[in-house]
Formats: structure tokens, sequence, C-alpha cells
């Protein structure tokens, strides 16, 4: 696995969650315990303070428990290495200029059967004019997820919103979706260019590529012909494939098509 996030401002993954629910129930401390990182019998304590100096490493099999905020140059977590973060109520500042987990290393915050409740945030800083050599794959300021690597950060569950500043017509156009009906007597394949603003179809023609090569090479000619931007609706009507030819399957490979190129008789796919 591997992920990135390169950024020329602070980043900031903010966890706040409520009330856990099994922690309300008589026994259910021993099920806390197991699913919850900051409870695992083998953290160590840590507060490395305030030391933008410091390079951290953490591998060979340490795990710490982060127990209050700090401030470090950059973090390494291989190796076997585990930091995990205290769930407390009073609030955890990481400030880094990068996080780099690889090789065994483990970043947990809460877990999926036991979210965070506290309050932990991770701000990236740095300027990009700094003298600093940057990591030829994560860049200067980014949480990285190397091969080998675990990060887990759990916390509650928020319902998704957005704003919405004019109308949404039916099928996101202007003048609604767009609709393709099928009809007898219009055999081979149908080709619609749409305008991806309107919705509007701008041409249609149908080629008769069950009956003849030629509509085949005009196909292929008019898939060619087609300015970049527009919409392509396709589909085969009956049946098209008898003498479709290599190079209109290709011209379709071509736009992105998955299933032209083995079109076989009235062998139609949902998509292309």
């Amino acid at each position: 696995m591997r992920a990135a996030h390169s950024l020329d401002v602070s980043f900031k993954v903010m966890l706040t969650v409520g009330w856990f629910v099994l922690a309300r129930f008589p026994g259910a401390a021993s099920t806390v315990a197991a699913e919850c990182p900051d409870q695992w019998p083998e953290l160590q304590p840590w507060n490395p303070g305030h030391d933008p100096d410091y390079y951290v490493h953490i591998g060979q099999g340490r795990t710490l428990l982060l127990i209050s905020s700090a401030t470090v140059h950059s973090i390494r977590i291989s190796e076997g290495g585990k930091l995990v973060i205290k769930d407390q109520d009073e609030a955890i500042v990481l400030r880094t200029r990068h996080i780099l987990i690889d090789n065994g290393g483990e970043l947990h915050a809460g877990s999926a059967l036991c979210p965070f409740q506290g309050n932990f945030s991770i701000i990236l800083y740095g300027r990009a004019d700094e003298d600093v050599q940057p990591d030829p794959y994560f860049g200067l300021k980014y949480i990285g997820v190397d091969r080998g690597g675990t990060l887990e950060l759990h916390g509650q569950k928020k319902l998704s919103w957005t704003f919405l500043n004019k109308t949404l017509h039916p099928g996101g156009m202007e003048e609604g979706g767009y609709f393709f009906e099928r009809s007898w007597g219009h055999r081979g394949v149908i080709v619609h260019v749409i305008d991806p603003k309107s919705g509007t179809v701008i041409h249609s023609d149908r080629f008769d590529t069950y009956r003849s090569k030629k509509e085949s090479e005009r196909l292929a000619q008019h898939l060619n012909t087609v300015p970049d931007g527009r919409i392509l609706s396709v589909a085969v009507n009956d049946e098209g494939s008898r003498n479709l030819d290599d190079v209109a399957r290709k011209a379709m490979t071509k736009l992105g098509s998955k299933h032209f190129l083995h079109l076989g008789f009235r062998r139609h796919h949902p998509q292309w």
C-alpha cells in the first residue's frame, strides 16, 4: 500500500467523537482493552516534548503511546515499531514536517471497534522555499504509507453534507438526463454525439455493420472525427458484428471501450 499527502500548507487531521457505548456496560472493560489500541499492555508512555530538530525513528519492535502534544522534525515508523495515540480528554497536537510508515511500522488512533473519542490533530509544518531535500516519491510535507506500513485513524462517523448553490436538474444536466430508446428496423451500431453541458444530442447516425464492411469503414471514420470533449453514446440494435472489422473495433477501443473489441453475434454489453 502506498499513499501520500504532499501539501504546501499545514495538513490537519481532526478526530472528535462522543461516548463509546461499550464503556457503559459492566464486564466490557476487557473487551475494550483488546479492541482499543491505547489499552494495549505492551505500550510505553511517550512524551517527546517540543524539539523541531528531533528526528524520530520508532523501530525494532518499539511500541510507544503518545500521551501529550509534541513537536518534532520528522517521524519514521518501521521494522515492527508502533505509535499509538492516547485517547483522553486533553487534546493532543502532533507537529512534524512529515511522517513515513513502512516495513512493518504502524500508527494507530482508535480502531474500527473502538473509535477515537478525544481530539487529535496532526499538523505538517514547513515552507516550500526552505533548503530541505524532498522525498523522491512523497515530496516535502506528507503522511506517507509505503510498502508494509499501516495507518489506522478511526473517529466518529459523521453525516456527509455540502452546499447547493444552484438548481440541480434530473440527470445533472440543464435540460434533464440523456435517454436512449431502442427501436426495431434500425439494425447495426447506433452512435449519438452528446454535448456534455446541456445533454443535447448534437449528431446521431446508424451504421449497418451487419450488412456491409463499408459501413464498418464509415463507422471508423466517424469515430475518428468526433471532437475532443464530446460524449459518445453507442448501442448495438439487433446485430452488428457480422461485417464489423478490426479498424472500427480498434477505433472504439482507442476511445476507451472495454468490450467493443470482442463484440460477437448478438452479444451485447451493458456498457463499453
